[in-house]
């Protein structure tokens, strides 16, 4: 008579070892928002720690707007390209988006501050290709008049962009590098064309540059703040719900007019 074949049965550590789907849940509980007013306070502070830029942010940033700078001088877009590549993190804003929704203002202005300076970086270094492109002019100069125009898909890709960055890096301990490129793409490229345009003395380049860069700032910091208003970041003190409100009515506000500053202006030089 044979004897029953039984099926394998587990072992004591095979039974206490996780399933996949297990594992799953217990990441995501893990990058869930903590209930407690402590625990969101103690993930707001690490994910400060790491938005705030490093010495590698303005280092990169020189490097980025000088190859831009390049690629305007040449009419290059490969070269745009490949100076994109070369750009900083951008978590300073992650950090502003972060400072919005939690309501803190004083790291809301410190974040501000560090892109004010990366920022500075990537126009003064346009600005000096913009003076060597004087040997040469006239030039053709079109990837820079390209890039200072207002255009609705840049603006779709941009608050993508945006989502993915903010959402990403709250959700993984990752850098996303991708989204970082996607909003880089969308601010560097009008601010240097407009420092180029400035230092070379090329008509219809700074204000039309500083106007996209200012629009797609603004973009960039509602479609961010709002992606980390919706995974469960809001303020948790009256004063901090308004500071959050006022922020980004300003925001609002300036996208607004210079959206129709720029449309007037377009309307006009068609005239």
């Amino acid at each position: 008579m044979q004897e029953e074949t039984q099926p394998n049965t587990p072992t004591p550590q095979e039974r206490t070892r996780p399933s996949r789907a297990q594992r799953r849940r217990a990441q995501r509980r893990q990058r869930a928002l903590p209930a407690s007013v402590e625990g969101r306070s103690a993930l707001l502070q690490n994910l400060v720690k790491r938005a705030y830029p490093s010495y590698e942010f303005f280092v990169f940033a020189v490097l980025c707007g000088a190859i831009l700078g390049l690629g305007y001088l040449l009419d290059a877009q490969a070269v745009l390209v490949f100076g994109i590549l070369m750009a900083p993190l951008m978590s300073p804003i992650v950090g502003v988006n972060l400072a919005i929704v939690s309501g803190s203002g004083s790291y809301f202005f410190k974040s501000l501050l560090a892109f004010a300076v990366g920022s500075l970086l990537i126009f003064l270094t346009g600005a000096l290709a913009g003076l060597a492109a004087r040997i040469w002019l006239p030039l053709t100069l079109t990837q820079a008049f390209q890039h200072t125009r207002l255009w609705w898909p840049d603006l779709v890709v941009l608050a993508l962009g945006a989502m993915l960055l903010a959402a990403s890096f709250v959700r993984s301990e990752k850098k996303p590098f991708l989204p970082s490129v996607m909003v880089a793409y969308e601010l560097f490229l009008p601010l240097n064309a407009a420092a180029f345009g400035l230092a070379s003395q090329v008509d219809h380049l700074f204000l039309e540059g500083i106007l996209v860069f200012v629009v797609h700032l603004g973009w960039a910091l509602l479609f961010g703040a709002l992606s980390l208003f919706f995974l469960g970041f809001r303020p948790v003190k009256l004063s901090s719900w308004l500071f959050s409100l006022l922020a980004i009515g300003i925001l609002f506000f300036v996208l607004g007019n210079l959206l129709l500053t720029g449309t007037s202006q377009t309307m006009t030089n068609g005239d």
